[in-house]
C-alpha cells in the first residue's frame, strides 16, 4: 500500500515514519477525519495530515470500497454503552447510557480518545462528579 517514496513524504511533512503509519491506519482502517487524526496524534493540523496522505497517495479506496462502520449500537466504551444513532443530527451523535443509568447524547469520537487526552470520556458527568 505504501509507495516507494512514502518514507520521504513522512519526513517532509513534519511527521516521523511511525507517526505517518499511525495517521495512515487511523485514516484507512478507522475512517477518521483529518481533524480527528491531528487531535489523536497530538501533532500537526488538519491540513498537514491531509497533505501528508495526499503526497503519499493514500486513500480509502484501497480498502476495497467497503463502508467503514466504526460505531454500532450495544458497543461499550468504559462505563458508557451506545444505544441508538441520532439520525436528525447533522454530525454523528449517539444516545448513550452510563452504567449508573444516566442517559445523554454524545459524539462517539470522544469515547475513543486515549485516556490521558483532555477530551476523553469514559463515564457520565454524574459519575465524574461523584469521584
Amino acid at each position: 500500500m505504501l509507495k516507494a517514496g512514502a518514507a520521504q513524504v513522512a519526513g517532509k511533512s513534519g511527521f516521523t515514519q511511525s507517526e505517518f503509519e499511525e495517521i495512515k491506519r487511523l485514516y484507512v482502517e478507522e475512517g477518521r477525519t483529518f481533524s480527528q487524526i491531528a487531535k489523536v496524534i497530538g501533532k500537526g493540523s488538519e491540513n498537514s495530515v491531509r497533505n501528508s496522505l495526499s503526497k503519499a497517495r493514500v486513500n480509502r479506496a484501497t480498502t476495497g470500497e467497503r463502508k467503514l462502520e466504526r460505531f454500532k449500537s450495544g458497543q461499550k466504551y468504559g462505563n458508557i454503552t451506545l444505544l441508538t444513532r441520532l439520525v436528525k443530527s447533522k454530525k454523528l451523535r449517539y444516545h448513550v447510557v452510563c452504567d449508573c443509568g444516566y442517559e445523554f447524547d454524545i459524539d462517539p469520537y470522544f469515547l475513543t480518545l486515549p485516556d490521558d487526552h483532555k477530551n476523553s470520556i469514559s463515564q457520565c458527568q454524574r459519575c465524574r462528579a461523584g469521584k
